[in-house]
């Protein structure tokens, strides 16, 4: 996952930086399954999904258009999940654009705990597209960190031990939730793709999905997973919720009770 948020309208490369967007392109040798893109704009919050196959350095470099906001997203799909356009994040829901590092299983348990009307608007077959449903409730305009920290929370309740990093963009938030259950890398999984262990990405180990945090000397704030270089970037608060904007981290901790 890659984000950032600006005080005025730049694409990616003008925002991060070509080597970042680089490397984050790079990535997709793993996270094979699809890409996709939000950005916030003067008429809200759009998205642009490409499932089944990498993106370029252009392709993300090109997308979305010059916003103050934007996600990027590499898809490594959980075994049994569908590979449309429908599975490909970020979501787009009600102006908001949503998207999730994790595998949250068996995922049967989160949609037993979605409403029938919940349900009955699911496009997809993702565990994370279930989580953003769970999430939605928890969501207010404007964005209330707190409120988020208790739908977080109630994840929490049914999966113990997953991870439930995610990214939230609305029309007035970028939202972090950075809370790993503890999990390294899907080792297993990266095996059964044929994928080489010793030659995976820096940062997918005991690392894995850590989130990091930098500005840039024009004022950029940047959130990004593990994977790219992150050299000089400052982790994150663990298990917390937080409120980014280019001149500052508001964290609420998921620990407070």
């Amino acid at each position: 996952m890659l984000a950032y948020v600006a005080t005025r309208p730049l694409d990616p490369s003008a925002a991060l930086g070509q080597a970042v967007v680089a490397a984050f392109a790079e990535l997709s040798r793993v996270h094979a399954d699809g890409w996709g893109v939000a950005w916030r704009g003067s008429d809200g919050v759009s998205t642009r999904t490409v499932p089944g196959r990498r993106p370029s350095p252009a392709d993300l470099a090109g997308s979305p258009a010059p916003s103050t906001a934007a996600l990027m997203y590499l898809r490594f799909g959980s075994a049994g999940t569908g590979t449309g356009s429908a599975d490909t994040q970020p979501f787009l829901r009600a102006g908001r654009s949503f998207q999730h590092n994790g595998a949250l299983r068996p995922a049967e348990r989160l949609r037993a705990e979605l409403t029938e009307a919940e349900r009955a608007a699911l496009r997809g077959t993702t565990d994370s597209e279930l989580y953003f449903a769970r999430l939605s409730r928890a969501l207010t305009d404007p964005i209330d960190p707190a409120a988020v920290v208790d739908g977080v929370l109630a994840m929490r309740e049914l999966y113990p031990d997953a991870c439930l990093n995610a990214l939230l963009l609305s029309p007035d938030a970028l939202v972090v939730i950075h809370s790993t259950g503890g999990r390294g890398a899907p080792l297993a999984a990266f095996a059964d793709r044929g994928l080489d262990l010793d030659a995976l990405p820096p940062g997918h180990g005991d690392d894995y999905n850590r989130l990091y945090t930098s500005v840039t000397a024009d004022g950029v704030r940047a959130v990004a997973t593990t994977g790219i270089p992150l050299h000089g970037w400052t982790p994150l608060p663990d298990e917390t919720v937080s409120i980014v904007t280019p001149s500052s981290v508001a964290s609420v901790s998921l620990e407070r009770f």
